[in-house]
């Protein structure tokens, strides 16, 4: 990974879409509120936070995501933007933790979070994906003849 300068941000504009709205449909419950759900903005935090290792991941490397917590503080509708903003907060080795904020085209502070991401090397990565899904197999097939 190449060097991220201290405080280096980068910038993802959203536009809140009804699908990016609370559903509970899993829980038998349908639709929830009508607005931007905590789970749509963890997912843009990670993004916006990929966004900003992007350009200095080196040949062959690959990030992957550790850790993301969001503090969800006030409401956007449908059909308003949100600029998500992910600054570094450190480098330790391999690893990035960014701090984001997430604001409404209103100016309103929806959402502070921060994540983690973790820089190898892709192919080692994708061997790790590999033995899992080696795993997975395995289990699958023991499940069916017990």
């Amino acid at each position: 990974m190449l060097p991220i300068p201290d405080g280096h941000s980068a910038e993802l504009t959203i536009t809140v879409t009804d699908e990016m709205t609370v559903h509970f449909q899993e829980l038998g419950h349908g639709p929830g509120h009508p607005v931007y759900a905590t789970y749509w903005i963890a997912r843009h935090f990670e993004e916006a936070g990929r966004n900003l290792l992007l350009p200095f991941r080196e040949e062959g490397e690959e990030g992957v995501g550790t850790f993301v917590s969001v503090e969800h503080r006030a409401s956007a509708l449908p059909g308003m933007r949100v600029r998500i903003v992910a600054t570094v907060e450190k480098v330790e080795g391999r690893r990035l933790d960014c701090t984001l904020t997430a604001t409404s085209e209103l100016g309103d502070s929806i959402a502070t979070g921060r994540t983690g991401q973790y820089v190898t090397r892709a192919q080692r990565l994708e061997q790790n994906f590999e033995t899992l899904r080696e795993r997975w197999a395995a289990h699958r097939q023991g499940g069916e003849n017990r």
